[in-house]
């Protein structure tokens, strides 16, 4: 007997914008009550950029090519990097009750869950792929075969992910922010190196159905769930149109900016420092701005690739270091105390890399 009944929405090709906003209206819905657990399968019409819920938008995209190439850019509810998207990609997009039966509560077991259809789909197809803590699923030559995240949006928690059928390495790194055109040109071989297609991994591009029956079969069996074929509610659409508005303001697309306090490590007086600085932690890369008064910080912004979870935990943070003195544990001590006060998971990235981030920051370039 399976454990649920869940709802599927078989929506093949749809708007780009859509293909974002989707799963967080559903989210909401089964928030509210009105929605149900639910797996989509979708991909972009047309191509479209998805920038991680807590990147900077200015720093890591290149948003005037993107306009002159009309290609929709947005931010997305879950955190990761910015990516290309287009039809070369089909998505599987999860939204259940963070209390299912179905879910794990560490984010680590649930992905190792949660993704094992996707990696049997790839097998099926006579690819050697491996799930690849934290978020991955790469073939066994280490190349990565599908991007994947999570977020919690209230009751709800998000699954995202990709069966790559082609990619357009080309316009990847066109889209992303890059010093010069000659570390785009080592960015673009060191993609090509790290990533692989369905495309490039088999002779014949299998029949994009039959992979599709095979991955539904599959989460069925993995998660022990029923799917019943379904449709979006008029409540879901009128909610999706109302929040194309949303998806597309300057205030989404860049509310994680380092705004006035961007700058490198710069004194401006005998008591104030503003300063910003990148740290790679194994779980991707933190972005730290912020201004230093009197030796406490007085203004910060975090951002980066990274995830996070519950989303607005980034918030509490930043919130819970206004006034922190750089000096000594008091920053690593507030950052543990949000941790344990907001129950954070962040699966590798440690209260240990912001505080890193956050001294690197003030140190002089």
């Amino acid at each position: 007997m399976t454990l649920e009944t869940w709802r599927l929405l078989d929506l093949g090709p749809i708007e780009p914008l859509y293909t974002q906003i989707i799963y967080d209206v559903i989210a909401q819905g089964i928030t509210d009550g009105i929605s149900e657990n639910t797996l989509i399968i979708d991909w972009p019409a047309s191509p479209l950029v998805s920038l991680g819920y807590f990147q900077e938008t200015n720093k890591d995209i290149d948003l005037e090519f993107c306009r002159e190439n009309n290609i929709v850019v947005t931010r997305r509810v879950v955190g990761g990097g910015g990516v290309y998207l287009d039809e070369g990609q089909m998505f599987y997009q999860i939204i259940h009750r963070k209390d299912s039966p179905v879910s794990v509560a560490s984010i680590g077991k649930y992905y190792k869950k949660f993704l094992a259809a996707p990696v049997q789909a790839y097998k099926n197809l006579g690819i050697d792929a491996e799930f690849k803590p934290v978020n991955d699923i790469q073939t066994t030559k280490g190349q990565k075969i599908s991007g994947n995240g999570a977020a919690d949006v209230g009751d709800a928690r998000i699954l995202v992910g990709n069966l790559i059928f082609d990619f357009n390495f080309d316009m990847m790194v066109k889209v992303l922010k890059v010093p010069d055109e000659k570390f785009r040109d080592k960015l673009a071989q060191g993609l090509r190196m790290r990533m692989s297609t369905i495309q490039q991994e088999l002779d014949e591009v299998p029949d994009r159905e039959v992979v599709k029956q095979d991955l539904l079969r599959l989460f069925k069996e993995t998660l022990d769930i029923d799917l019943k074929p379904g449709s979006l509610t008029e409540w879901e659409k009128s909610k999706m149109n109302e929040m194309k508005g949303k998806y597309l303001s300057d205030e989404w697309l860049h509310w994680r900016s380092g705004g006035r306090i961007d700058a490198r490590t710069v004194t401006i007086s005998s008591t104030t420092v503003i300063g910003t600085a990148n740290h790679k932690a194994s779980g991707g890369l933190i972005r730290i701005t912020q201004t230093v008064d009197d030796g406490k910080i007085s203004e910060i912004v975090i951002s980066g690739d990274f995830f996070m979870l519950p989303s607005e935990s980034i918030r509490r943070l930043e919130e819970n270091l206004i006034g922190a003195t750089v000096e000594g544990e008091a920053v690593l001590e507030r950052v543990k105390k949000t941790y344990e006060q907001y129950n954070i998971d962040s699966p590798g990235v440690t209260p240990e890399d912001f505080e890193t981030a956050i001294k690197l920051s003030l140190e002089q370039k």
